[in-house]
C-alpha cells in the first residue's frame, strides 16, 4: 500500500454557505509527477480510506485525478532538476518536471457532508499505482504522492 495524504481536520461552517455555491472544487497544487503514473482517489471525511475502500458516496468518495508520471530520471547529472527561477529572457519551453496542478469537482460530496451537519472536514488522497514498469525506482512506486498544497474553492 502506498502512503496516502490525509489533511488535518479543518473546522468548517458549511451550513453558513446555505447552498449559495453552485460548484465546489478541490485544488491540489505542486504535484510531483517524476515517478510512476497513478490514480489519486479523493475521499472527504474518511481518513481511514485505502485502496480497498468502495468508490461510493457513502464511503466519502468524491472523485479521482490522474497523474501521467515521468517514470524516473535517466538523463545526465542534473538533467531532471527543475530550475528554481527562469532567466528573464529564456525562451525555452518550461521544464517538463514542473509541479502539476489538478482539480476535482466535489460539489455533491461537499453538499452531503453539509447535509449531515459535519463541522470538520478532512481530505484523504489514496494513490493507486497500477503495473509500474520495473525500471521505475521502487521508492517512487511505493510513495508516488507528493503534494505541496490543497484547497477547496466554491463558485457562485
Amino acid at each position: 500500500m502506498s502512503p496516502k495524504l490525509v489533511s488535518q481536520p479543518v473546522h468548517v461552517d458549511l451550513g453558513g454557505l446555505d447552498n449559495r455555491y453552485k460548484r465546489a472544487d478541490l485544488h491540489l497544487y505542486g504535484i510531483d509527477h517524476s515517478g510512476p503514473s497513478y490514480e489519486g482517489r479523493v475521499f472527504l471525511n474518511h481518513p481511514d480510506a485505502d485502496e480497498n475502500t468502495a468508490l461510493t458516496p457513502e464511503s466519502g468518495y468524491a472523485g479521482s485525478f490522474y497523474v501521467f508520471g515521468h517514470g524516473g530520471c535517466y538523463g545526465d547529472e542534473s538533467h531532471c532538476e527543475v530550475p528554481e527561477k527562469r532567466r528573464p529572457y529564456d525562451l525555452r519551453t518550461p521544464h517538463a518536471l514542473l509541479p502539476e496542478e489538478h482539480h476535482v469537482i466535489i460539489t455533491d460530496s461537499l453538499r452531503r457532508i453539509e447535509q449531515a451537519g459535519a463541522t470538520e472536514l478532512t481530505v484523504t488522497v489514496v494513490p493507486i499505482v497500477r503495473d509500474a514498469p520495473a525500471y521505475i525506482p521502487a521508492d517512487m512506486v511505493r510513495d508516488p504522492l507528493k503534494v505541496e498544497r490543497v484547497s477547496i474553492v466554491t463558485y457562485d
